[in-house]
This record gives C-alpha cells, sequence and structure tokens, in this order.
C-alpha cells in the first residue's frame, strides 16, 4: 500500500502538469505542439502508474 501511495502520487502530479500546460483550454492544447507533447507524455506516465498499482489498493478504492 506504501508504494502505491507514490503511484497515486504520481498521477495527481501528472494531472497538475497537464492542468498548468493547457490552463483548463481545448485552443491552447489545440494550437501548440509543445503542449500537445507535453500532455501526451504525461498521459503516458500517468497510465503507465496506474499499471502499476497494487490490485488490493484498486479493489479496496472500488468497493468504498
Amino acid at each position: 500500500m506504501k508504494d502505491d501511495r507514490i503511484y497515486v502520487e504520481h498521477i495527481i502530479d501528472c494531472i497538475d502538469l497537464i492542468n498548468d500546460y493547457t490552463e483548463y483550454d481545448k485552443f491552447k492544447f489545440m494550437n501548440s505542439r509543445m503542449v500537445q507533447d507535453a500532455v501526451i507524455r504525461n498521459l503516458q506516465t500517468l497510465a503507465e502508474s496506474t499499471q502499476r498499482i497494487s490490485p488490493e489498493s484498486t479493489s479496496k478504492s472500488s468497493t468504498q
């Protein structure tokens, strides 16, 4: 479980960075290749982190 917290924190960090890069603005994302690359990279990192969370932790969250 302790290791899973690291992954959850990493997921939250990725979400925060995506929000920072896009400033919640679809236009900013669509018109900047650099922002697109940064967002895509963070989505990939986020997806990787979700895959590393233990099954025990994911089952706990779905039953709460």
